[in-house]
């Protein structure tokens, strides 16, 4: 759940600093960019549910 409402906050602010840059093309692209990157990393770190781990079948 924290993941959704970091991801929807987010949004939020990529929408914010492209409303702030709107005469500048250029300037949009690159901080989508880098905005983009800084959610990939950070989005790592919110904790969320535990994805369950495969288990391995029988090995041979």
């Amino acid at each position: 759940m924290a993941k959704i409402v970091f991801t929807v906050l987010w949004a939020g602010v990529v929408i914010a600093v492209n409303s702030m840059l709107d005469d500048f093309i250029w300037a949009e692209y690159l901080s989508t960019f880098a905005l983009g990157g800084i959610y990939a990393f950070t989005v790592d770190k919110v904790p969320g549910p535990r994805a369950k781990s495969t288990q391995e079948g029988p090995r041979l």
